[in-house]
């Protein structure tokens, strides 16, 4: 019996220990940072003037939701679903799996990058590959729905001395507001790129996982 009783505590333990390393994992991906790296300074993450900002929480929204119900799975994996896609034809696929407007669409060498919402308003971006896998973005999945304490011109600023130090150069050519965080299209040598800032503590997070810009899809 004492044996048993050891081998429950030494379990209780195990699973205590797992839990603080995926909270602890989850905070640092929450305060991610340039070049898709992660800020692994605590629980704390720095806006671009080097000041911190206090991490008040992980912040989910409807995505969590429709990835885990309507999509089915876990919502980390996305919606998995196979068939040819490409530009003739990704609109439609998108909008009859996910039931959201498509705003914009682009392509790049790893796939479709798929903004989607609702009446015209940004909610969601998308990853969509060519064998029909959706996936939204990391920081759709990490950031939508967190408050917003910063504007759309703070957010321009914050990205704009970012693209100084990583990409001199670059110019933003538009800027989308999604529910807690900001994507920035910027231009650098003819390719297009992209970058997001946290609109609540102004963490940058580079879109390092696209490859090169080959063009915008027309619908």
């Amino acid at each position: 019996m004492e044996n048993k009783n050891l081998n429950t505590k030494a379990g209780i333990i195990i699973v205590l220990v797992i839990t603080a390393i995926v909270s602890i994992f989850i905070q640092a991906m929450w305060t991610s940072n340039m070049m898709g790296r992660i800020e692994w300074g605590g629980l704390w993450a720095k806006n671009m003037a080097g000041a911190p900002s206090g991490v008040m929480g992980i912040y989910h929204s409807g995505m969590m939701g429709w990835m885990g119900g309507a999509w089915g799975g876990c919502p980390m994996m996305g919606w998995w679903a196979w068939g040819e896609i490409n530009g003739t034809n990704i609109v439609e696929y998108v909008e009859d799996k996910t039931g959201y407007e498509v705003i914009s669409v682009e392509k790049y060498t790893n796939g479709f990058y798929v903004i989607v919402g609702s009446d015209g308003y940004p909610l969601y971006e998308l990853l969509v590959f060519p064998n029909g896998v959706i996936h939204p973005e990391p920081q759709s999945m990490m950031w939508n729905g967190a408050p917003m304490r910063i504007t759309e011109d703070e957010a321009r600023k914050i990205a704009e001395s970012w693209l100084a130090r990583y990409f001199p150069g670059a110019e933003i050519k538009e800027i989308y507001k999604f529910p807690g965080y900001y994507t920035l299209h910027f231009e650098i040598n003819g390719d297009m790129q992209m970058l997001s800032v946290n609109g609540y503590n102004g963490a940058v997070w580079f879109h390092s996982w696209h490859g090169k810009y080959l063009g915008e899809v027309e619908h």
